[in-house]
């Protein structure tokens, strides 16, 4: 499951403290409230009215502004005419509809009401005098307390935009990253699958062979049974150790590790633990220790599923084990026997074997095939020296 690292969607909240967004608007109508400390300012109760009450509407809109931003600003286009003291909300109104808006149009056409709506308040608004040069400051601070407040506002939008960008992209590389784990976990689930395919079908297929050796042959000494039984008793438990420890593997870090997988260096032990019931003749032509592990490890589970297809299919047939190649070419891997009658061989297997002795070639690189040549089955694989990615 990956975490979702976007940053929740603010909504075009100003990342800004509220003190610092609501600043302008504040100290724009003080500003203006000046004029009722002067001589005879608040003998007017209309003046007082229209300096105090359109400032504390725009206020309250102001409110709501990321919910409605084109409607608050229309609104307060309407207090600016009726009161200056409003000019403060507008800017803080512009800016907000220039961060949330996708359409610059709409941006412009707001900022234009609210500088129409500051002219008209100038030269026939109820607070309206002649036009001189105060009007014409006025105007000016105005006018260019829309443009800044518009671009303060596209430029939060593209910041606001690029957060979001770089989350979306920081979600996209972790959910990747996972993906690519979820896709090794795998694939090393399908390598321990096959080794426990390789391990046991080996193991097992000892032990069925020792047991049908007590089950069919009456003639037995005393000696040779009690000799088998162990034999079956070892290869059982030696299976079951192979077992926990490839399930150790699947149940996570905590479980103990893994013992060193077999090497060609063991594949003399392997024939000597098979050849008591069928004769195998090994030709070594190569020092295992010169081998790569890896390929050497690729190596001995070719020649043990070999052989544990030889003996489920041609049960006491003479078995030819070649391994040779040199460094720097192809590691070259025979195993051949004859063909048995099908009537004595047993069928009871998933027919995976090959498959797998196949699939575990070409995961290095290598090549595999198998066949009937005069007589014989052969299996044949090449392993690069190198292990390939």
């Amino acid at each position: 499951m990956s975490t979702d690292l976007r940053a929740p969607d603010d909504g075009g909240r100003p990342t800004t403290s509220p003190v610092a967004v609501w600043a302008a608007p504040v100290v724009m109508w003080l500003y203006y409230l000046t004029a009722l400390f002067g001589p005879g300012g608040a003998d007017d109760p209309v003046k007082v009215a229209l300096l105090v009450l359109p400032p504390v509407v725009a206020f309250a809109l102001l409110t709501v502004r990321r919910r409605f931003p084109v409607g608050v600003t229309l609104l307060i286009g309407v207090l600016v005419f009726l009161g200056p003291g409003a000019i403060g909300a507008a800017f803080l109104a512009q800016a907000t509809l220039a961060r949330r808006s996708g359409r610059t149009a709409v941006v412009v056409l707001a900022g234009g009401w609210l500088a129409v709506a500051k002219v008209l308040a100038l030269l026939i608004g109820p607070l309206s005098d002649p036009w001189g040069q105060a009007s014409t400051v006025e105007m000016t601070i105005a006018g260019a307390g829309l443009v800044i407040a518009t671009l303060v506002g596209w430029l939060s939008g593209s910041q606001a935009a690029q957060v979001r960008s770089r989350a979306d992209i920081d979600l996209a590389r972790r959910d990747a990253e996972l993906a690519r784990i979820d896709r090794a976990r795998l694939a090393e689930r399908e390598r321990i699958a096959r080794e426990m395919h390789d391990v046991l079908a080996h193991r097992l297929s000892l032990v069925a062979m020792h047991a049908g050796v007590l089950a069919y042959r009456a003639d037995l000494s005393t000696t040779e049974t009690h000799e088998t039984a162990q034999l079956i008793q070892r290869n059982t438990q030696q299976s079951l150790d192979e077992l926990r420890a490839v399930l150790s593997t699947l149940r996570g870090a905590d479980a103990p590790p893994e013992p060193p997988q077999p090497t060609l260096a063991e594949l003399p032990v392997l024939v000597a633990d098979t050849d008591q019931h069928q004769d195998i003749d090994l030709h070594l032509d190569l020092d295992p220790a010169a081998v790569p592990t890896a390929i050497s490890r690729h190596a001995y589970r070719v020649v043990q599923e070999s052989l544990t297809n030889a003996r489920k299919h041609a049960p006491g047939a003479p078995v030819r084990i070649e391994v040779g190649g040199t460094s720097g070419g192809m590691l070259q891997v025979r195993v051949s026997n004859p063909v048995a009658d099908l009537a004595g061989t047993d069928r009871s297997g998933g027919g995976f074997g090959l498959l797998g002795v196949t699939e575990r070639a070409e995961s290095v690189g290598g090549t595999a095939s198998h066949g009937l040549q005069d007589g014989q089955f052969v299996v044949e694989v090449g392993l690069p020296w190198e292990e390939r990615a």
